[in-house]
């Protein structure tokens, strides 16, 4: 990571990846002597469009409104959730698959709302090709097997007919980057890659096949998750995350100099044309959720993709390990209103109608 990187803590990421982490970091959580601020970590495990309320909440300074001195660290899957699980860090965002995947297996975690439900994902490929139909016995880019973009990739082609085992899976690397710059190499057939690298596949000549965008059942979630300990023993953390979130989110759709500036910050973009250009993407779509409970269809969504590889998850009762509480309370409080306007009152009970 470059020296200017925003982000801090690179030994400790280390640490993380290696599990080796010792001391939970929120029983020794301190407390600022000047803005009497709650002194915690948390866990970006994505350099993507993704992460945009995080980074939009510390440099807003919505983090300090509501209590908290957030330190953002940076670090790829298994990372962030160790980090979770061992107390370095006290919440961490995941994508869906992983998040309930965590749960399932550990119960001491949990999962308690969801900002984003849409992705920015496109299958790209060769240039000698034009149809998802023909990626049939063809190689396809992934970070790995099990990670976000390998189930988005199973939806996607089963979209056109194309079963996982019908392609070759292609371990690339972490980062959206990696896969175009194997498409681009020959490497591979075709990746499913997010904005802003496909636009510049696109701008390349190399064909965009489809886009999850395009399909409202494939959902491409990204939940909050926490150790239970952490938010039965500091209930006001985990709002006070939920909170800050919300309210960059309203600053996302109002301020897009401020957002571009933040994304292209925390490197999740090139330049200031591929940043306005994620941001047009995320916007149209209206990607981040204002209301953010976690919806039982992309629970289900998850449960039967993961049902493939560990059929006793189909039996697990994830009322254990799911917690809308916190996002109903702030509801019925009228926090989201107050936020956001009367207007989003009609938004709030669909979701309530749809949550888990």
């Amino acid at each position: 990571m470059p020296a200017s990187s925003p982000y801090r803590g690179i030994g400790f990421i280390a640490l993380a990846m290696a599990f080796f982490l010792t001391g939970p970091y929120l029983a020794s959580a301190q407390t600022s002597s000047s803005a009497r601020l709650q002194k915690v970590v948390a866990m970006v495990g994505a350099r993507s469009g993704a992460s945009w309320p995080l980074w939009l909440a510390k440099d807003g300074g919505y983090y300090q409104k509501h209590g908290l001195d957030v330190e953002l660290v940076y670090a790829v899957h298994p990372a962030p959730m160790a980090a979770v699980i061992s107390g370095q860090a006290v919440m961490t965002s995941t994508g869906a698959d992983l998040g309930i995947l965590a749960a399932f297996r550990d119960p001491s975690l949990t999962l308690n709302g969801s900002f984003l439900n849409k992705g920015s994902f496109a299958m790209v490929a060769a240039k000698n090709l034009s149809r998802m139909e023909q990626l049939s016995g063809k190689k396809i880019g992934i970070g790995r097997v099990g990670d976000p973009p390998y189930y988005m990739s199973i939806s996607l082609l089963e979209k056109f007919g194309v079963t996982a085992r019908d392609v070759q899976w292609v371990s690339i690397g972490v980062d959206a980057a990696a896969r175009a710059a194997a498409l681009q190499g020959g490497q591979v057939d075709a990746a499913l890659v997010t904005a802003p690298s496909y636009f510049r596949l696109e701008a390349a000549g190399y064909p965009i096949l489809a886009s999850v965008a395009d399909y409202e059942d494939i959902y491409v979630s990204t939940y909050y998750l926490f150790r239970k300990e952490t938010v039965l023993n500091s209930p006001k953390i985990a709002e006070a995350f939920i909170k800050a979130h919300s309210e960059a989110i309203k600053r996302f759709y109002d301020d897009q100099p401020f957002a571009v500036q933040t994304i292209l910050k925390y490197g999740a973009a090139r330049d200031q044309q591929d940043g306005s250009k994620v941001y047009e993407l995320f916007n149209k779509s209206r990607s981040f959720e204002p209301v953010p409970y976690i919806l039982k269809d992309s629970v289900k969504a998850v449960v039967e993709r993961q049902s493939q590889a560990q059929p006793q998850i189909k039996q697990f009762d994830f009322s254990k390990v799911i917690d809308n509480s916190i996002v109903d309370r702030l509801a019925k409080e009228g926090f989201f209103q107050q936020i956001f306007g009367s207007s989003i009152r009609e938004l709030q009970q669909k979701r309530k109608s749809q949550s888990f």
